[in-house]
């Protein structure tokens, strides 16, 4: 009944996808004016130079200076922009082609000042200059040229392979998500979406059928796992999780754990009292989503099996914790990330892109998703309640069935079911002490690393190799947050992880741990994750055809145009949460949908104002109600996405089902969802009501909607209490 009911809510999403019109092809060929600035010929000097570089470096690059004497570099642009195209027959322009290429080029020269660490000022296509930089985009079939010229004189052109942009660029996370859905095997599911993308990819080349389908089966392995074994930053993310692992595995074995929960157990004497400790320990692992998603699972899951919780309710507390705290916590890695995003557009809203810090606090009251989730969570855990197929699997555990019959974890029953090891003495230590030498060394990278990247300190000869006294001059929120950014990645957890295990093995050995115990122990642990690696590299698989295809812009492009004022904050929300369901990635869709959003959302509030109004400042909130929808619902996707590689973490930390992870969290996402649409977005945007008043509105309506819905779990069917 449930899998039936997932399917056809698939089929009636899909369905809305395939049937809705797509646009233009003029349209969506715009959108890529921006990637023609990173195509490279050979310079003068014999070296490859990237077309920003000609851009960049030439006269149109000028001093000048501010109101208040300070001097600045800034590019000049000259306003023009022309987009051509050989049509075919019956075709014609798109009204906005001329916008969305200059909007495109401009963000994409943000970008990349910003990644590159230039200090030049690009304004948009507003105030154009007789002296500044020209553009002229030509596309055709399977072709395009961007050709940069100031004052008539050609200043470079790249010309490269322009990818066509169609409805079946949804077809490979479509693809997975179904077969995930009716077979309940998220490997082959996302192998198949894999294989469709890649067949899709080379057929958009001109390759025949036949040939397509023989190299969609290479390019399988040779593109795109390649692709995802080479990539650095997904080894750190697979080390970090097998060095976590392990070190779990290891003060399992030396009586840590034990002592763990003979500690937590005085508190936490029973299911729900263990729920609740799940959820502060969620809440209290605010800095990174990663670390708490292991950290929290993988440390809570014997207890929560000693007390029959359902590993579906583990995964789903665990996993509705971790990026919804670190989203909202202004001390997260996630921060500067979400900054970064939109800061470099704020000057088409006329705010600096320093301003970005200031702009994310005030999108805070409006987080109405993360926030609910959160409650959420918490009123659930209190009072015991639970409806829909989180029930079921509740009841089921409470009966003596963690997981259903047939289930496959992510973690097998190697790592399960390790016991420590006879005659060991149970002290918390064993396992508080790892665990706190992991915690301190992931900060302590993420501070020295950030600390430095921003100027806050300088290396020195001595020890401790550095020192005070760096040029950092902004303020304490923007030097905390640019810390935690900067700093941030999979290699201070990697490193952690391997610092947690070895301090694991050597505090093992003074247990009486034999190395080949500690050993067996460690191997155990790895070796049970094995399709759980499978599942998380296939799902990165999925999202790179999904980056050759052009899958999120396309979403964007054709669902984002001519959207109501009124509207607009709940159309982002939706778009942000189907893009990430999409592709599997919140930070991807917030990479892609941000930059549009400042400048669409002011413009239109700006033209919108009620007639008693102040145009900006109507302006400048409805964009920081947009900016807070798009990273809400960036997460909301994010957590129903069986492709979401944060989504199969949860599984593998609390060894749960990853589609019944899937299947029993959604019905929950979607009901916070709603609520946050509507009680959050709608009165805020169609009423103008406060969004203190929402928040404790909608925390209201969540309790209401457990005490209407929900049945306490001990309870029977009738109503009586179990005995």
């Amino acid at each position: 009944m449930i899998r039936a009911a997932s399917l056809l809510v698939f089929a009636a999403l899909a369905a809305f996808l395939l049937a809705a019109d797509g646009a233009s092809p003029t349209l969506l060929g715009a959108k890529q004016a921006g990637d023609f600035l990173m195509l490279e010929a050979e310079g003068p000097d014999g070296e490859p130079r990237a077309l920003w570089q000609d851009v960049l470096e030439s006269s149109a690059v000028v001093e000048v200076e501010d109101e208040d004497g300070v001097r600045r570099q800034q590019l000049l642009l000259g306003g023009t922009l022309i987009l051509s195209e050989s049509l075919r027959e019956g075709e014609g322009f798109d009204f906005n082609w001329h916008r969305v290429a200059g909007s495109s080029i401009v963000r994409r020269l943000r970008s990349i000042a910003a990644d590159e660490g230039l200090e030049i000022e690009i304004p948009a296509f507003k105030k154009p200059s007789p002296d500044g930089v020209n553009f002229e985009f030509t596309i055709r079939d399977g072709a395009g040229t961007l050709e940069a010229n100031i004052g008539g004189e050609s200043l470079a052109a790249r010309e490269g392979p322009r990818l066509q942009i169609t409805q079946r660029s949804l077809l490979p996370p479509l693809v997975a998500i179904f077969l995930a859905i009716l077979f309940r095997r998220p490997a082959l599911a996302l192998l198949m979406g894999v294989v469709s993308g890649a067949f899709l990819v080379r057929s958009a080349s001109g390759a025949g059928v036949a040939t397509a389908a023989g190299g969609a089966l290479v390019d399988t392995v040779s593109v795109y796992l390649k692709g995802q074994l080479q990539d650095h930053a997904r080894t750190e993310i697979i080390l970090f999780v097998v060095f976590m692992l392990a070190m779990v595995g290891v003060i399992t074995r030396a009586g840590g754990i034990r002592g763990v929960m003979n500690q937590i157990a005085g508190l936490a004497r029973d299911a729900r009292k263990t729920q609740m400790a799940t959820w502060l320990m969620g809440l209290a692992i605010f800095f990174d989503d990663y670390a708490n998603t292991i950290l929290v699972g993988s440390t809570m899951r014997p207890l929560s099996d000693r007390f029959k919780v359902a590993r579906e309710k583990l995964a789903y507390i665990v996993d509705s914790t971790a990026a919804p705290v670190a989203g909202v916590s202004i001390l997260s890695t996630w921060i500067a990330f979400e900054v970064s995003t939109f800061s470099a557009q704020l000057p088409d809203a006329g705010l600096a892109p320093a301003d970005g810090y200031a702009v994310f606090l005030q999108t805070l009251p409006f987080r109405f998703y993360c926030w609910f989730t959160l409650i959420f969570v918490g009123l659930n855990v209190f009072t015991g309640r639970d409806f829909g197929p989180m029930l079921a699997a509740e009841r089921r555990a409470r009966a003596g069935k963690v997981l259903r019959d047939g289930a496959t974890p992510l973690v097998g029953k190697a790592a399960t079911e390790l016991e420590a090891a006879e005659g060991t003495v149970a002290k918390a230590s064993t396992a508080l002490v790892p665990l706190g030498l992991f915690l301190l060394t992931v900060l302590g990278m993420i501070v020295w690393v950030g600390a430095l990247d921003i100027g806050l300190i300088e290396r020195a000869a001595g020890f401790p190799f550095v020192a005070a006294g760096g040029e950092y001059e902004g303020g304490w929120l923007e030097a905390a947050t640019g810390i935690l950014y900067a700093g941030s990645g999979n290699r201070p957890l990697m490193i952690g992880a391997i610092v947690g295990f070895v301090s694991a093995s050597l505090i093992a050995l003074t247990r009486g741990l034999r190395p080949v115990e500690i050993l067996r122990a460690a191997v155990n642990s790895i070796r049970a994750m094995f399709i759980a690696v499978v599942i998380l590299y296939l799902a990165w698989m999925v999202g790179q055809t999904c980056d050759d295809l052009g899958t999120a812009a396309y979403l964007s492009a054709t669902i984002s145009e001519a959207i109501p004022y009124m509207v607009l904050p709940l159309i982002l929300f939706l778009l942000a949460g189907l893009i990430a369901f999409s592709t599997g990635s919140s930070w991807s869709t917030m990479t892609i949908l941000l930059p549009l959003v400042v400048g669409l959302s002011y413009d239109i509030g700006f033209a919108s104002v009620p007639a008693d109004g102040d145009p900006r400042a109507f302006g400048l909130t409805l964009m920081v109600i947009c900016i807070g929808a798009v990273l809400e619902g960036a997460i909301f996707g994010d957590h129903c996405s069986p492709i979401s590689d944060t989504t199969v973490m949860s599984s593998i930390a609390c060894a749960s089902d990853h589609i019944d992870h899937v299947r029993t969290q959604a019905p929950y996402a979607i009901v916070t969802m709603l609520v946050a649409l509507g009680v959050g977005y709608f009165p805020v945007t169609f009423l103008g009501a406060s969004p203190l008043l929402s928040l404790l509105l909608g925390a209201a309506t969540l309790a209401l909607i457990l005490f209407l819905k929900g049945k306490r779990v001990d309870a029977q069917p009738d109503g009586s209490s179990a005995a």
